[in-house]
């Protein structure tokens, strides 16, 4: 299996241990192959397809999404149709894209069998315009209409299953023209309804969850990061929201983040989501160097495409001596272009792997500059304090 198929399954399966489902929409989200802020755009009619503002060639995104449902199937999840289309107000109706495979491979979603086959009979069911509606208005945070079709499917169906969770989103709905007044309590709200919102609202949960998360995002105070309430930070609500550009803003606002894992870990997801692949791998270094359990654990989970390879071949060198303090020294030898992107001027503690990335930032610089003397001096010193990297020196000047 190649890298890449093997990253493709990992993330369908980290989509579906999240939602219980796997929607190709989803999975152009979590990649960064879409923001969901354009995504919302483009349902407001301000592109007539979701073609311009993919990141990537069309053509490596339709095949990711094949092997992505290729997959899906060979797990025996079965696949649903989804209508993606949408009306502007002038009622012309938007297409996902104009290439007729990838509007294809966005309109599908993926179920287990048992799922799929109770949406089946759920769908052949009178009451199901009236589900769909319910849904529909609480996506939009439509609480008038949403309580009218409730109050319908109460006196139509009033043992229907979903009845009590239809009644918890909605409750969550008129949250949202209220000001917050106990953030935590919004938290755990959110919090507990997530599963729910996917289930019955599909493909339009994110609207819901996303209008929640950003109405806690402002209530939530600039600075004041607590490590005993990591997520009570307007970062984690601004990321939960997919809006990276107010996560990257709460982060950096924070005195001091670096020094805190989940902050940069939410620094990093907002660079490299927005394809500032420079700066998210400055702010992964500060989760290397200060909170190297937690990269090592969300290099695992993530699979961040740009990120992930760089890791499986750090690990893959087996050396004992580099551990994850030493990914960032190391990236720089295994790409010495890097060095003349990324800054020496980072946050930096007096710890042993922040001095090896400084060393090895200074060497690179000697080299390019062709100061010899210099040169040597550091490559001994790198000698003695980092056998490890001073090996992958040698590789790097050999190549």
């Amino acid at each position: 299996m190649s890298t890449r198929s093997a990253d493709v399954q990992a993330q369908v399966d980290a989509l579906l241990l999240e939602h219980g489902a796997f929607a190709p929409l989803e999975y152009l989200f979590a990649t960064g192959r879409l923001l969901y802020a354009d995504f919302a755009a483009w349902r407001r009619g301000e592109f007539a397809s979701l073609d311009p503002v993919l990141m990537g060639r069309l053509d490596s995104i339709r095949a990711e999404l094949e092997q992505a449902g290729a997959y899906a199937r060979a797990l025996g999840l079965t696949e649903e149709s989804l209508d993606l289309r949408v009306a502007t107000a002038s009622e012309r109706a938007l297409r996902a894209s104009a290439d007729r495979q990838l509007a294809a491979l966005l309109a599908r979603r993926y179920l287990p069998a048992r799922s799929a086959v109770q949406m089946d009979l759920f769908f052949d069911n009178p009451i199901a315009a009236l589900i769909a509606g319910i849904a529909a208005a609480l996506a939009a945070a439509n609480a008038p209409e949403a309580t009218r079709l409730l109050d319908t499917l109460y006196a139509t169906a009033p043992n229907h299953p979903d009845l009590s969770d239809f009644d918890r989103l909605l409750a969550a709905v008129h949250r949202l023209s209220a000001p917050v007044t106990d953030t935590r309590d919004l938290l755990q709200c959110i919090t507990s309804i997530t599963a729910s919102a996917h289930r019955l609202l599909g493909s339009r949960a994110r609207e819901l969850l996303g209008r929640l998360w950003r109405h806690l995002a402002a209530a939530l105070p600039a600075g004041g990061y607590s490590p005993r309430e990591p997520l009570l930070h307007a970062s984690h609500a601004w990321s939960q929201a997919h809006a990276w550009e107010e996560t990257a803003a709460s982060v950096l606002a924070e005195p001091c983040w670096w020094h805190h894992g989940p902050l940069a870990l939410r620094l990093t997801a907002s660079q490299l989501r927005r394809r500032h692949w420079h700066e998210g791998l400055s702010a992964w270094f500060q989760l290397c160097w200060n909170a190297a359990d937690e990269a090592a654990a969300a290099a695992e989970t993530l699979h961040w495409s740009d990120l992930y390879p760089l890791w499986q071949a750090f690990l893959d060198l087996e050396v004992a001596t580099l551990d994850t303090p030493e990914f960032p020294a190391w990236i720089l030898l295994s790409r010495p272009a890097l060095g003349r992107e990324l800054s020496i001027a980072l946050p930096f503690g007096d710890s042993a792997a922040e001095t090896h990335y400084r060393l090895v930032h200074r060497w690179l610089a000697a080299r390019a500059a062709g100061n010899t003397g210099e040169d040597l001096a550091l490559r001994r010193e790198l000698q003695v304090r980092q056998p490890g990297l001073f090996a992958c020196l040698l590789r790097s000047v050999t190549r």
